[in-house]
């Protein structure tokens, strides 16, 4: 890719392709190193993992448990975990925000990730493309669900998501209930 995007969105699919590959941790107890190794942390004053941070409102709260990531080498905004009944079902953040309307790297970076996800993954079992470029797709490979959005109004952003597509059923059938 000509312009140089930071994070780089090859980085950017790399980290999609760790998430796809290495699978979901189990257990309470290894989301923390599994967000290390993805390359997260919390920021300072945090509880650890473990402990939770921002506990979501609903009829079984006490289950949830979410909180801010940080990441030194990613250059990623507003990033997030969320688990239930102890198990990580969610990571999500975004990327290219710099507030500038005329910044074509959000959708530079969507434009590339998306081909190279194409590549290793075929169609996105949704893909939609509005206006002004803004653009969204998800695909669900090997029971982890990728979502990512190209915003462009009211400024330039990336967005990606990542759940454990099971888990995640149960915490949204929850919610209903």
């Amino acid at each position: 890719m000509n312009m140089k995007l930071v994070p780089s969105p090859e980085k950017l699919v790399a980290l999609i392709d760790e998430i796809v590959t290495s699978g979901w941790p189990d257990r309470d107890d290894d989301q923390a190193d599994y967000l290390l190794r993805l390359g997260f942390h919390q920021g300072e004053g945090q509880e650890g993992f473990r402990k939770g941070y921002g506990y979501s409102p609903g009829p079984d709260s006490a289950a949830d448990l979410g909180g801010e990531l940080l990441s030194d080498g990613l250059a990623v905004t507003d990033a997030s975990w969320s688990s239930y009944k102890g198990e990580l079902f969610s990571i999500g953040f975004f990327v290219y925000d710099v507030r500038d309307s005329h910044d074509t790297g959000a959708v530079l970076g969507y434009r590339f990730i998306y081909s190279q996800l194409l590549a290793r993954y075929g169609q996105p079992s949704d893909a939609t493309v509005r206006p002004f470029d803004e653009a969204t797709s998800y695909w669900e490979v090997d029971g982890t669900g990728i979502e990512m959005y190209c915003y462009t109004k009211p400024f330039p952003l990336l967005q990606l998501g990542f759940s454990h597509v099971s888990r995640n059923a149960a915490y949204e059938a929850r919610l209903t209930e």
